[in-house]
């Protein structure tokens, strides 16, 4: 359910049904020159959509909240259309949303990450929340937390690299140039904090090699990120349903 479809009216009478509200939350920024730049926004929707489809299959409703689209994004600010929002900014923004949907009665919200840069900020945003409402805050980033899965499907993994890639592909296939996907992984052995270290970490805003991400692929890693995602779901409303 897309809370931007329904009226306040509806909304008024969701709220009292439903515990568990997704907040898609993201970036708009480089991703090498064959994905588009709402890649890390497109990827946590589609996750969050095929979740909410999956409960439903069995029983359980949740709202999907209209999705964060600017996030964190020093080191890639160095690339033409990378929107950079300050970190402070991010976690006083994501507090202040999140905190509504804690005043709106949903005693579960799930802040379903896109994008690297936006960790901290959310770990804050998420603690300010927890403590001042007593709500249930899960702060996913779902391609970390499902490392192991996805790298049972892709060889590897990385910024606009074959995982990202292939999810990509599964969702906007129009949106993909693979006859310009190119990279490599490139490390680090310290954080290094410069105003141009993306053009060292990220040439043309890729650190992995995505020429071999598949459509396919792609669908394999939505599929199960989304049944994971669900089954924490299920379980977590289960425990409520049998301590009320």
């Amino acid at each position: 359910m897309r809370m931007e479809d329904l009226t306040w009216k509806e909304f008024g009478e969701v709220r009292k049904s439903i515990s568990t509200v997704i907040l898609p939350i993201g970036s708009v920024e480089a991703h090498g020159r064959h994905l588009p730049l709402g890649t890390d926004v497109f990827a946590p929707v589609e996750i969050a959509e095929r979740v909410e489809a999956k409960l439903k299959e069995r029983g359980v409703e949740i709202l999907i909240a209209p999705p964060i689209w600017y996030g964190h994004s020093f080191v890639l600010n160095v690339f033409p259309g990378t929107i950079n929002v300050k970190a402070d900014t991010l976690r006083r923004y994501v507090r202040d949303v999140a905190g509504e949907f804690a005043e709106e009665g949903f005693g579960r919200i799930i802040l379903l990450n896109g994008h690297g840069g936006n960790y901290h900020p959310l770990i804050e945003a998420a603690e300010e929340v927890a403590e001042r409402y007593g709500v249930e805050v899960w702060l996913i980033n779902w391609w970390v937390d499902f490392r192991e899965d996805i790298l049972s499907i892709c060889s590897s993994q990385g910024h606009a690299g074959e995982d990202e890639t292939s999810v990509i592909l599964a969702i906007k296939p129009e949106l993909v140039k693979m006859e310009k996907a190119a990279g490599e992984r490139r490390t680090s052995k310290v954080r290094v904090i410069r105003k141009d270290i993306g053009l060292e970490l990220f040439p043309d805003g890729v650190n992995d090699d995505p020429r071999g991400a598949t459509g396919e692929k792609g669908e394999a890693i939505l599929d199960v990120v989304s049944e994971k995602i669900a089954r924490l779901i299920l379980e977590a409303e289960g425990h409520e349903r049998g301590t009320r």
